[in-house]
């Protein structure tokens, strides 16, 4: 039977992305039969050759590519997506989560993929919910779930959704990686008194999910909420980022209404130029409030279990970004 999963032929989205490059380390060091949808041969570099991954020229929004990237395919894990929605790409947003969606799920069912895995996002919880940080990309994710849960009522294919928090490990990107960046160049005051929690994962966590996910004996549709389990304060994040940068950690705090106005001013700054800020209103509202996801569901029907947190990940992390900063 193990060598039956191994041998299972799996097309991947995304896999040249962060959570990709661990998914694919994991199914081909296991031996899984992988094959790539890449928009562009150069990016084919970030998979390691000897771990025998293949590729397929295509992308989201050319059908026959699709097609034929599907074509034999068991399973599609579909990760790819447009993540960073600012102002104005809403539209490309929907294009890219929405209609390429769309046409990978057409291109599934139409050549007999029995499952397909999607890496959904817990803003589209809160697209769905109307609470919390209501994006573009929130509720372009929320669109595409829709579209898979129809198909799997349906029985024209089965479908799992995997909501996941904020992803960390080395190589990341987005609010935290800023924010370590930031705090080691001095250029992000002391955040203020905040006692608000919120949930993380780790990428390789997350990549061992979506395995767990492609064998959970589901026959239709379920959707699973991702994290590692833990609550962390932003005050803790950020003593235990100080303390990893080897920095003393700040005996005074700015206040709350100077950072929100700093905030509202960064984000009209960054609306008349049309280029986004590493701070904006949303960063405050994301700073200040509660961003909390239970993992229970995945932990009970998929057997996940979180093998790590944040904190003892931050070593890697900042000296990636170094690296990073100074390749």
């Amino acid at each position: 039977m193990e060598k039956e999963k191994k041998n299972r032929k799996i097309l991947i989205t995304g896999a040249t992305g962060f959570v990709g490059q661990a998914l694919c380390r994991q199914l081909l060091g296991q031996g899984y039969d992988v094959q790539i949808l890449l928009r562009d041969p150069k990016a084919f570099s970030k998979i390691p050759l000897q771990l025998g991954a293949g590729y397929i020229l295509g992308c989201l929004e050319d059908e026959a590519s699709l097609e034929a990237a599907c074509a034999g395919r068991e399973q599609v894990i579909h990760l790819a997506g447009h993540a960073h929605v600012g102002k104005g790409l809403e539209q490309q947003a929907m294009d890219i989560n929405l209609v390429g969606t769309s046409n990978l799920l057409i291109a599934a069912i139409n050549t007999g993929a029995s499952r397909i895995v999607y890496l959904s996002s817990t803003l589209a919880e809160a697209a769905a919910t109307g609470k919390g940080d209501i994006t573009a990309y929130g509720e372009s994710k929320l669109q595409a779930e829709q579209l898979l849960e129809s198909a799997a009522n349906q029985d024209r294919i089965s479908s799992l959704i995997l909501r996941a928090v904020s992803v960390y490990g080395p190589g990341m990107k987005g609010n935290i990686s800023r924010m370590i960046s930031m705090i080691e160049r001095g250029r992000l005051p002391p955040l203020p008194e905040v006692n608000n929690q919120i949930s993380l994962i780790s990428v390789e966590d997350l990549a061992t999910a979506i395995r767990l996910a492609m064998d959970a004996p589901v026959s239709k549709q379920q959707t699973y909420t991702l994290s590692d389990g833990e609550s962390y304060s932003i005050a803790e994040l950020e003593r235990a980022i100080y303390a990893a940068l080897g920095k003393p950690f700040p005996r005074w705090r700015t206040p709350h209404m100077v950072l929100y106005g700093a905030s509202v001013i960064a984000g009209l700054l960054s609306s008349i130029t049309g280029r986004g800020g590493a701070i904006s209103t949303r960063t405050y509202r994301n700073l200040t409030s509660d961003n909390l996801f239970s993992n229970e569901k995945a932990v009970s029907e998929l057997g996940f279990k979180p093998s790590m947190t944040f904190f003892e990940e931050l070593p890697k992390i900042v000296e990636s970004i170094r690296e990073t900063r100074e390749n």
